[in-house]
């Protein structure tokens, strides 16, 4: 296991890889629950709300439904908002934490394995844009899908290209944290 495959191993992209993030709002009682599509369109996850809970907890499934991983806001306020991240037996193996706040069209966060910064994301959040980087490498780039639905029901779609060799669960368990994180601040 590395810094490119926190989550687990098995999820590695073997070549680039193109998924398509879509949120379900509207559908859903839950909040942000969604699914992960490949480009064929075949599901490759499934992310499910936790409907009221005070961490807004969202566990991530495989395409047949087993649980992989859980991202979850940190329960107590700090200064930047954070969001753990990891596989189901350690909640808090990565986090996802913001940094910055003069400037609210930006999208900066610091990724850690543990406590180390392993990473960042950067972009302009308002065009739904960012690149996220892991020991100093572009691993995946991200940019918002929008449709006339996305914009009638007020959900997301993202585009997510990945590298080879980055853990695409742990890829799409980032963009969910961020999309959290700037979300709260609109």
């Amino acid at each position: 296991m590395s810094n490119l495959t926190p989550i687990d191993p098995q999820y590695a992209a073997s070549g680039p890889t193109t998924l398509v993030f879509k949120e379900k709002k509207f559908a859903s009682l839950s909040g942000d629950s969604g699914k992960v599509h490949d480009a064929d369109g075949q599901v490759v996850f499934k992310i499910d709300a936790k409907l009221m809970t005070m961490s807004d907890r969202r566990v991530v499934k495989d395409a047949r439904g087993t649980d992989i991983g859980q991202i979850r806001k940190k329960k107590t306020p700090g200064l930047h908002a954070t969001w753990y991240v990891g596989p189901m037996n350690d909640e808090k193996k990565c986090a996802v934490k913001k940094k910055g706040m003069m400037d609210i069209t930006k999208c900066d966060a610091d990724i850690y394995l543990g406590d180390s910064v392993i990473g960042g994301a950067s972009g302009n959040w308002r065009a739904k844009s960012f690149k996220i980087s892991i020991g100093g490498n572009q691993v995946a780039e991200v940019s918002r899908k929008t449709s006339a639905g996305s914009l009638l029901l007020d959900a997301d779609s993202y585009s997510i290209e990945i590298s080879a060799g980055v853990d695409s669960a742990f890829i799409t368990m980032i963009v969910i944290a961020l999309d959290e994180i700037y979300h709260d601040d609109n």
